[in-house]
């Protein structure tokens, strides 16, 4: 059934009439799957195919553009559109009048423009370490009914690949890919809080979230759900810094079940037996 709905394909900025189809594809695909009013869930549909140029122009966009439909569509087409590659006009030189002949004021030359290094986007999966480092298997890609990644697998085989923009200073965005498509990308790495909303999240300690799918938590649940999370460090331990209600943020802990063979992320103070490290390992 899935494979009837409308894909976009990786739109990079290329040509105006790409844009619009891009923009229409993507609202037909909302429209599909009932979600043509949710502007978040568009927002961030339609990122998961961005690359190449329209990829960084979107990774410099302010979060609220970033995540609202609504404001990010005007914005794709005023950048890549039919208005967005008109040449711009340059105004022509001034002069100087008076009672000798006009002298034209030569326009001092541009300065040549800095060069950009784009992001370097990694691909890899999540490796899970006890707090002596020691391995204890993958995050796997087999998620629940509701979309949730928790299991562990001993093997990379069927571990979850996943792709973020390592130049992006973080709290920053990380998609689940599968290798064998084209494109890449399927959905947005996210973190969940089971049979939980708003921020019933924080009324208790115990309370435990979960790596997600995120448009599968979104369109099946009304639980409290956060996309844009992750942080990195240079030696590659993947943290999370889930947002409060009052704008700041909380980090989340991560733990093993020894009998269950499962990661869930805690609050602070998380139990302190069976503290996990969740590890970036490059694999793609």
């Amino acid at each position: 059934m899935a494979d009837s709905y409308s894909e976009p394909g990786v739109f990079e900025g290329a040509d105006p009439k790409e844009c619009e189809a891009f923009v229409a594809t993507v609202r037909r695909r909302g429209l599909e799957q009932g979600k043509h009013r949710d502007n978040e869930w568009m927002a961030v549909f339609a990122s998961s195919y961005l690359g190449g140029d329209a990829l960084y122009w979107y990774e410099d966009l302010e979060e609220d553009v970033q995540n609202d439909w609504s404001r990010l569509r005007p914005a794709l087409l005023a950048r890549f559109g039919r208005r967005g590659k008109n040449p711009s006009v340059t105004p022509s030189a001034p002069t100087i009048s008076g009672s000798t002949p006009s002298t034209t004021i030569p326009t001092p030359a541009a300065a040549p423009p800095a060069t950009i290094f784009p992001p370097m986007v990694r691909k890899g999966r999540l490796k899970v370490l006890d707090s002596n480092r020691k391995f204890h298997g993958y995050v796997a890609k087999s998620a629940n009914e509701q979309g949730l990644y928790c299991l562990l697998s001993s093997a990379p085989d069927p571990a979850l690949l996943v792709s973020f923009s390592a130049a992006v200073d973080g709290p920053f965005g990380i998609q689940v890919i599968d290798a064998s498509q084209n494109p890449q990308v399927i959905d947005i790495l996210a973190i969940a809080w089971s049979s939980l909303s708003g921020g019933t999240w924080m009324e208790k300690s115990e309370y435990v979230a979960s790596l997600c799918s995120f448009s599968n938590v979104t369109s099946k649940t009304s639980w409290a759900v956060e996309q844009k999370v992750w942080k990195i460090s240079k030696d590659g331990e993947l943290s999370a810094e889930y947002p409060k209600p009052d704008g700041s943020a909380e980090r989340l802990q991560p733990r093993k079940i020894i009998t269950q063979e499962r990661i869930w992320w805690y609050r602070p103070p998380a139990p302190s037996d069976h503290h996990a490290i969740i590890v970036f390992e490059d694999a793609i």
